[in-house]
């Protein structure tokens, strides 16, 4: 799912960058493969994505091999609207959907099922220089039995470039979002019985400067979250606002073309964390540097390989609590076209995450993931993807170990229709003293999408 995400920002991300000579091109955007990849993110969220994306966001189209899903296809895009000089890209999504552990409960699980909707619009300027895109979604979902479920998540987003002079520009993009925290993450209550929203206002402003065979990116965001309260599985109130906090990244990023399709980088962040709190054995306020180098290249017509490799070293304030955190992040992938209608990712990653277990000072999650797409029609395609995970905690005795395998179908009827079929088995054994609850969950849906 990350892997599907990923690759619909980089179709978006290859338009913008078409007027580039093809070399340049496929240095700067190989590059920017690893410069996104290896920094670690957020535990995912149900919906609009991770809770803390990458600074320099993954591209992965190099303009000589495309996957399935990284072809565009004319006679199924969406028109639009024209308004002046944007185009309006309304759509609505509704579906039923199910679970098998509606409160991911370790015994006596109990099932449930639910209704979603999500109206949409994109407003997008049509000018040959300069960008601007604004998007406003709403994303509902009821159950029919398990009220205390239900979510209510929403998104305001605005992002425009400022193009200076040949491939040099200016980003900037604000947000405020409200989404929802998967129970399948390690740091959801153990005993959480409810939805946990999640709000974040988000402000992020990017610098690039090309010059012949060199790129220079510099960053600086912020993101905050503040967490609402939810139930335990017995009803009672839980206060989950020692978890919120400001992050506030600097970063700075430099690729070099090798050839026509390698290139190298290097990169180098800093991070502070803020937690808003009065308990000190919560407020995991932190300094971090991340540094890391990688490279990307296109090694025969079959096949694009990516690699990264960096350190971190996270300190915090409150040293009598937390010890320092140091380790290695990681981020490999590989794209294997099979043949022209099917492609086969694979990726390997290892991060730092926050985390919410009294006395750990986070967690490190590894990741190892595959997924295939096949374009069975050119309107069809089907997908299977496959992960494992493991959670290994700082500071207590809990290790974490999970996997999910599942799949679906995409089917486009027309410009304006699209069925989409899923469905996903979820895994989690959790071991020490301080364990999480053992979690078995199918999730399945079906929902179709009119986009006028």
């Amino acid at each position: 799912m990350v892997i599907a995400r990923s690759l619909s920002r980089a179709r978006r991300g290859a338009r913008s960058d078409a007027a580039l000579p093809l070399c340049l091109r496929r240095a700067v955007m190989a590059g920017a493969v690893m410069a996104g990849a290896i920094w670690p993110t957020a535990a995912s969220a149900q919906f609009y994505g991770q809770l803390l994306e990458s600074e320099i966001p993954l591209k992965t189209v190099t303009g000589r091999n495309l996957g399935v899903r990284d072809r565009v296809k004319p006679e199924l895009e969406q028109i639009g609207l024209p308004m002046g000089s944007f185009h309006v890209y309304p759509s609505v999504l509704a579906g039923v959907g199910y679970t098998s552990n509606v409160v991911g409960a370790e015994v006596s699980s109990r099932a449930d099922g639910y209704g979603e909707i999500k109206p949409e619009v994109i407003v997008r300027s049509d000018w040959a220089r300069h960008a601007l895109t604004a998007t406003v979604s709403y994303d509902g979902q009821r159950y029919f039995n398990t009220k205390a479920k239900n979510q209510n998540g929403f998104l305001a987003k605005a992002d425009g470039t400022i193009d200076i002079h040949d491939q040099s520009s200016i980003f900037g993009s604000a947000s405020y979002r409200r989404t929802y925290e998967d129970q399948q993450e390690a740091t959801f209550p153990a005993n959480g019985g409810g939805a946990i929203a999640v709000r974040q206002p988000q402000a992020l402003l990017r610098a690039t400067y090309v010059s012949n065979r060199v790129r220079w990116t510099a960053s600086a965001d912020y993101n905050g979250f503040t967490y609402g309260d939810t139930i335990s599985t017995t009803g009672a109130r839980l206060d989950l606002s020692f978890r919120n906090r400001d992050v506030y990244r600097g970063s700075a990023r430099v690729e070099y073309l090798l050839g026509q399709d390698n290139s190298v980088f290097a990169q180098g962040t800093y991070r502070r964390t803020d937690y808003r709190t009065t308990s000190a054995i919560d407020d995991r306020t932190s300094d971090e540097w991340r540094v890391g180098v990688g490279a990307i290249a296109d090694v025969t017509n079959l096949m694009r390989i990516a690699g990264g490799i960096g350190y971190y070293h996270r300190t915090y304030d409150n040293k009598t609590v937390f010890h320092s955190v140091g380790g290695l992040a990681v981020d490999l992938r590989a794209d294997y076209y099979l043949t022209q209608l099917t492609t086969i990712t694979a990726i390997v990653s290892r991060q730092l995450e926050e985390a919410a277990v009294t006395g750990s000072s986070g967690y490190v999650a590894t990741r190892y993931g595959a997924r295939v797409d096949h374009e069975l029609l050119r309107n069809l395609i089907p997908y299977l993807f496959a992960d494992r995970f493991t959670s290994k905690f700082k500071g207590v005795d809990r290790d974490d170990r999970s996997w999910d395998a599942g799949g679906g179908v995409d089917y486009k009827l027309n410009r304006a229709w699209m069925v989409t079929v899923s469905g996903t088995y979820v895994s989690r054994v959790s071991h020490g003293t301080d364990r999480g609850p053992n979690i078995n969950e199918f999730r399945g849906s079906v929902a179709l999408k009119f986009t006028p």
